[in-house]
C-alpha cells in the first residue's frame, strides 16, 4: 500500500513539473471563448452539450496483502507436562484479480470552482478476492517434529455498490488532464465467498467482513478528451478506499477474511457521454438585477 501511494504521488508530481497548469487563450475569439471560463472542462457545455451525461466504467480489481509470510506459534497443553504439543506455522496472504462493471451518471458544475469541478456517481457489481496460505509443523514436549502440516483458503466476494464521487481536475492542455476524485462507497456482499480452508487450519482467530460495508475511497487519473467540439472524454485512473467506515475495524479500510486482511484496488476505465441540447429550446435570456426584482415583485401579487 505505501508502494502504492508513492507511485500516485510521485505521478502527480512529475506531470505537474512537466506541463505545469494549462492557461486558456487570452482573446475571446481564440479557441475558449468565454474568459469566465478557465478550464476547457466548461468549455465543453456550453456549446451543443449539457452538464450532464452518462458515465460507464469498467476494469479490473485486485487485493493486496502484507509482503511476505507472517511467522507465529501456538501451544497446546494438558495436565500432563510431557503432553504438551507446539505448533508452529507460517502464514501468507496474496491477493487475487477481479473485475468489477458500473453505470451512472455525470454533472458538471454550472460555474467554475476551486475545488470540485464535477460529480459523478453510479451502481455496479465488483468481484474481490484472496487467498490464505498456512505452512504448520507441530512439535512434541522435546521439540521434535512429529507433523507438518499444508491448508489453504481462497475466496471471492461479489459486492452490488453504489458510488458517489466529488472531482477536481488540474488542466493540462486542451485534451489531458489530471483527475482527482474523493468519494463513498456502499457494498452489500450477494455473493460471499467461501469461509473454510482446504486442509489443516492451526487454531488461530479467524475474523469475516459483515454483508455491508462503507467505505471512503479516493482515486487519481488522467483524463482525455479527443476533440474538443464533442461532449466525450475518458478517464483512466486508479481507486483505492482510504477509510473504512463500516463495519468500523479501527478505521481501516481491508477486507478481513480468514486470519488476513486483504486491501482492494479498482483500475477504473471510464467513458463518459454528455448529453446534447435540444435544437429547438431557447436559450435562457439574460436579465440584470432590476429585472429579476421586477420578476419578484410580480410573482409576489
Amino acid at each position: 500500500m505505501k508502494a502504492l501511494k508513492l507511485l500516485l504521488l510521485f505521478t502527480v508530481l512529475i506531470t505537474t513539473s512537466v506541463y505545469g497548469q494549462y492557461s486558456p487563450k487570452k482573446k475571446k475569439k481564440q479557441f475558449y471563448g468565454n474568459q469566465r471560463l478557465h478550464k476547457p472542462i466548461y468549455r465543453w457545455v456550453t456549446g451543443d452539450y449539457l452538464r450532464h451525461g452518462i458515465q460507464l466504467s469498467f476494469g479490473p480489481t485486485y487485493t493486496f496483502t502484507k509482503i511476505g509470510p507472517e511467522e507465529q506459534q501456538h501451544r497446546i497443553g494438558s495436565s500432563n507436562p510431557f503432553a504438551d504439543t507446539l505448533i508452529r506455522y507460517s502464514r501468507e496472504a496474496k491477493g487475487r484479480i477481479g473485475i468489477f462493471g458500473e453505470i451512472g451518471m455525470v454533472h458538471i458544475t454550472k460555474k467554475p470552482r476551486k475545488l470540485v469541478h464535477y460529480y459523478d456517481w453510479g451502481i455496479g457489481f465488483k468481484l474481490f478476492g484472496g487467498r490464505e496460505i498456512f505452512e504448520s509443523g507441530v512439535y512434541d514436549s522435546r521439540d521434535t517434529l512429529i507433523g507438518s502440516y499444508t491448508s489453504e483458503g481462497k475466496f471471492y466476494n461479489g459486492y452490488l455498490y453504489g458510488r458517489f464521487s466529488a472531482h477536481n481536475v488540474f488542466q493540462i492542455n486542451p485534451h489531458l488532464f489530471l483527475d482527482n476524485g474523493l468519494g463513498l462507497n456502499l457494498d452489500y456482499a450477494i455473493m460471499p465467498g467461501n469461509m473454510v480452508h482446504d486442509g489443516f487450519h492451526p487454531p488461530v482467530e479467524q475474523k469475516f467482513q459483515g454483508d455491508i460495508m462503507g467505505q471512503l475511497h479516493y482515486s487519481l487519473g488522467l483524463g482525455i478528451k479527443p476533440k474538443t467540439d464533442k461532449g466525450f472524454f475518458f478517464v483512466p485512473s486508479v481507486e483505492l478506499p482510504v477509510l473504512g467506515i463500516y463495519e468500523w475495524n479501527g478505521g481501516t479500510p481491508a477486507i478481513h477474511w480468514f486470519s488476513s486482511q486483504y486491501y482492494p484496488v479498482m483500475l477504473r476505465l471510464k467513458f463518459v457521454w454528455l448529453f446534447k441540447k435540444d435544437p429547438n429550446r431557447c436559450p435562457p435570456v439574460e436579465t440584470n438585477e432590476k429585472d429579476r426584482e421586477r420578476a419578484r415583485e410580480y410573482n409576489n401579487r
